[in-house]
């Protein structure tokens, strides 16, 4: 198989890889692999430079990046993380970031390790004393297989765990039907897809049933939530959030003009990550395989 690889390859041995996988690299490829964490949008400009091109790869679960109404004009096929289920079940490293974002928002560790100089300082002390999870409640919104994982690890960490999924015919006390009343949670974690369903699902309608200070993870995307609105109650303290996307990643310019993305570092009670969520060797090794394996079946 003719391909061309535009993802990042620096954590692993190319040539071996590429052996292994019984692949060719070319420039005028039959099979382009992506890059998930392109600052531009995949569209014509892009796509047109490949005359030969029959299957595009990104080695992601989102196509928000790349223009597929283009490429099925031109009857290239395109495939994704979610087109291998069994493959992907073994990837956790968004699940793990996930819990991170988690850990650190009740923990303060990003705080903590700023004021190492001023060791047990009575006031410093005073200034990161700081929340336990356990018997704390989470909603986990969507249950696929980052949620199952988040659920997972709440409850090794004895939290109490409801999740909302409304694609999953499940009868459990725990699965909740609406996001209608959201008071009983000290944290949400948004772990569902971005459809046309999901986008700006959650904002300040939504969370106005909230407890104060509620702890909203979105490592999911940066659609899913209004932006508007999360700054809003970011501002007035209503929330803590805490995040590994936002919206326009693939343009950016317009990332840099958004207001969430300015007012990093001015609250106490923001935490943004650039979407390093996936960023592990396991992963992304694990996840080019993947996407090469689907390409060559479908060009066999």
């Amino acid at each position: 198989m003719k391909v061309r690889i535009d993802c990042p390859t620096d954590f692993l041995y190319l040539k071996d890889f590429m052996k292994d996988n019984n692949i060719r690299e070319s420039q005028n490829p039959e099979c382009l692999i992506v890059n998930p964490g392109t600052e531009q949008y995949l569209g014509k400009d892009y796509f047109s430079k490949f005359e030969n091109l029959k299957v595009v790869g990104t080695p992601s679960t989102g196509v928000n990046h790349i223009d597929t109404k283009y490429l099925e004009s031109r009857n290239v096929k395109t495939f994704c993380l979610l087109d291998d289920r069994i493959g992907l079940e073994s990837i956790t490293a968004s699940a793990e970031f996930t819990w991170l974002h988690i850990m650190n928002a009740f923990r303060k560790f990003n705080l903590a390790i700023e004021y190492v100089g001023d060791w047990r300082d009575s006031v410093n002390e005073h200034f990161l004393r700081s929340n336990e999870l356990s018997g704390k409640n989470i909603l986990i919104i969507g249950l696929g297989r980052i949620g199952r994982k988040v659920k997972r690890y709440a409850k090794a960490f004895e939290m109490n765990v409801d999740w909302y999924d409304p694609y999953i015919d499940v009868t459990s006390k725990n699965h909740i039907e609406s996001l209608r009343d959201l008071s009983k949670y000290d944290v949400i974690s948004i772990n569902c897809y971005l459809t046309d369903e999901t986008t700006g699902m959650i904002d300040k309608r939504i969370l106005s049933t909230a407890k104060d200070k509620v702890v909203v993870v979105n490592t999911a995307r940066g659609e899913v939530v209004k932006e508007k609105d999360i700054c809003t109650l970011i501002k007035n303290g209503k929330i803590f959030y805490s995040c590994d996307v936002l919206c326009n990643e693939q343009n950016i310019e317009n990332l840099k003009q958004s207001e969430l993305f300015n007012i990093n570092g001015q609250y106490d009670n923001l935490t943004i990550t650039p979407h390093v969520a996936g960023a592990t060797v396991e992963s992304q090794t694990k996840a080019l395989k993947s996407i090469v394996k689907l390409c060559k079946k479908y060009l066999s």
